[in-house]
């Protein structure tokens, strides 16, 4: 594992910041790359707004996940007294600051997510000359190909890891007495492999709103089965299940709702279209 990426004028550039600025970069230039194909302008999918609409999400994005951080992973965490912190009240009294320093790891993902779904729900009923289930179209693979790439700094950082096994795919990491899964390797490909199939199939898409349909279907869908192979401690649990398969759940159901009621064939995703 690699922490630390390197040092430049006295700064330490940590692996798991840059992977998610890097991150960051990658959503937009697939965005970049959607919005290449002149027949999205003509449907009223415009650069600058786009731009403007990644802004927003981004600014959003960082300080929900980090808020996420700091309510469902407050337990775990070590006190400047050397005592475990056992409750969000705990963390904000040792360190106020905790959910402001945007370069330390400690972000989930779901915070972020929610709350750019929730700020481009107020963003576009602010605006509603624009189509925003075409625009969550656009966004959708573009979130993907962002959380796969923010993922490999989990991995470099050390921290979102698996439980131990003796597999062919278990990972050492700082600090563990045994191999673990690499769970981060597992969410990237999720993620990168579900971006795959939203921009190849970006043009042959039922309907608008499909891809944001897909994205809530199976990411929540996926993540709750390899949460079972988690084993961090930080993630937080509510009785038998973390904190991100409680999240997982209602996601997923809103994703087959939306694609129950945008979608007029009455197909599943990925069948062929009778009708057509």
């Amino acid at each position: 594992m690699k922490p630390i990426l390197f040092e430049v004028f006295g700064l330490t550039i940590t692996s798991y910041a840059a992977f998610v600025a890097l991150g960051f970069l990658s959503a937009l230039l697939t965005l970049i790359g959607l919005m290449s194909h002149n027949s999205l302008k003509k449907e009223g999918v415009y650069r600058l707004q786009v731009l403007d609409l990644f802004v927003v999400i981004l600014v959003s994005a960082l300080f929900g996940s980090k808020l996420g951080h700091v309510l469902f992973e407050a337990p775990g965490h070590i006190g400047r007294n050397g005592e475990r912190i056992v409750s969000v009240a705990q963390l904000l009294a040792d360190d106020p600051w905790h959910w402001l320093r945007l370069t330390d790891p400690g972000y989930v993902w779901y915070g972020g997510m929610i709350a750019g779904l929730l700020t481009a729900v107020v963003y576009f009923r602010r605006r509603p000359q624009l189509p925003a289930w075409l625009y969550a179209d656009v966004f959708a693979p573009a979130v993907m190909v962002g959380a796969a790439v923010g993922r490999l700094g989990c991995f470099l950082a050390g921290c979102c890891y698996g439980i131990p096994t003796e597999s062919l795919v278990g990972v050492w990491f700082p600090g563990l007495n045994k191999p673990v899964h690499p769970t981060q390797l597992y969410d990237a490909a999720i993620a990168f492999s579900l971006a795959s199939c939203m921009i190849c199939r970006f043009h042959w898409r039922r309907f608008d709103g499909e891809n944001l349909a897909l994205l809530l279907i199976f990411y929540p869908f996926f993540r709750f089965f390899t949460e079972f192979f988690r084993g961090d401690v930080e993630r937080g649990m509510w009785g038998p299940l973390s904190t991100s398969q409680w999240i997982s759940i209602p996601l997923f159901f809103i994703g087959i709702v939306i694609y129950v009621i945008k979608d007029k064939s009455g197909n599943l995703p990925f069948a062929p279209d009778l009708n057509a």
